[in-house]
């Protein structure tokens, strides 16, 4: 939970430090940091639903405008890192899950569409503990599930000091979406993710963002690198084959 922890710290102070105002298009220079609640799919999890924390970041790289429309290319990475995901006193376990590549994207004054394709790979990473396994060995292959424990974990003769495994999938991803503006301070889209890993595979995802304009603590910014911005609230929901989440985040385009 550091990460989230990091997360929230960063975007609060943000919120005090750069000044806020209506979003007059739709922006690909973003930071989108929050957390979901997941509900995770797999055999080797039975206390499936839990904390999620995220980091989305997309800047763009070269654009050219003409008139009410835009084209360009962007660099585009997600981070998502669990809380504890075990049932077991055994062990602990967590999910990294990182993603990273380039965008094209096409946007009007109210419509955008863009095309994503990367590399990801998602890691779950065991921690024993000083506990010895509270069940028997977990029978059955794990058939590309990442959350099957290693045997060694139930070996009642194991030592009792800490030892991290870690199950990882390396792949690559591909994603296409829609951002419509619906006013000046609300947003909405959807998109379809494609990845070629067992933890992850096709991604259907929705969202509604609202701009937030002249909030209570809004102060004019001394911070040159980044200059004044927007600051949204999103709301997005996500389903794919291991797991249905919801998300609240903090977003600030540049």
């Amino acid at each position: 939970m550091k990460l989230v922890h990091f997360g929230w710290c960063s975007v609060i102070s943000l919120c005090f430090t750069l000044a806020v105002h209506p979003a007059d298009d739709i922006s690909y220079d973003y930071w989108d940091m929050g957390v979901s609640l997941s509900d995770q799919d797999s055999e080797y999890l039975s206390d499936d639903l839990n904390l999620f924390g995220d980091i989305n970041v997309s800047k763009n790289l070269y654009r050219n405008s003409s008139q009410n429309n835009q084209v360009g290319f962007h660099f585009w990475a997600d981070f998502t890192q669990s809380r504890d995901l075990s049932d077991d006193s055994a062990y602990e376990l967590s999910l990294l899950r990182t993603f990273a590549g380039l965008g094209l994207h096409y946007s009007t004054e109210t419509i955008s569409i863009y095309f994503r394709i990367g590399k990801g790979s998602s890691a779950a990473k065991f921690k024993t503990t000083s506990t010895r396994p509270s069940r028997p060995i977990v029978i059955g292959g794990g058939g590309g599930d990442i959350f099957a424990p290693p045997i060694s974990i139930f070996d009642s003769n194991r030592p009792p000091s800490q030892t991290t495994y870690t199950n990882e999938e390396k792949g690559t991803v591909g994603k296409v979406g829609i951002r419509y503006r619906l006013s000046e301070q609300y947003q909405i889209g959807a998109s379809v993710q494609r990845a070629d890993m067992d933890s992850c595979r096709t991604e259907l995802s929705a969202y509604i963002q609202r701009d937030f304009e002249n909030p209570p603590f809004n102060a004019n910014t001394t911070f040159r690198p980044l200059g004044g911005g927007v600051l949204s609230l999103k709301v997005e929901a996500t389903t794919d084959n291991t797991k249905s989440s919801v998300g609240l985040s903090l977003v600030y385009s540049f």
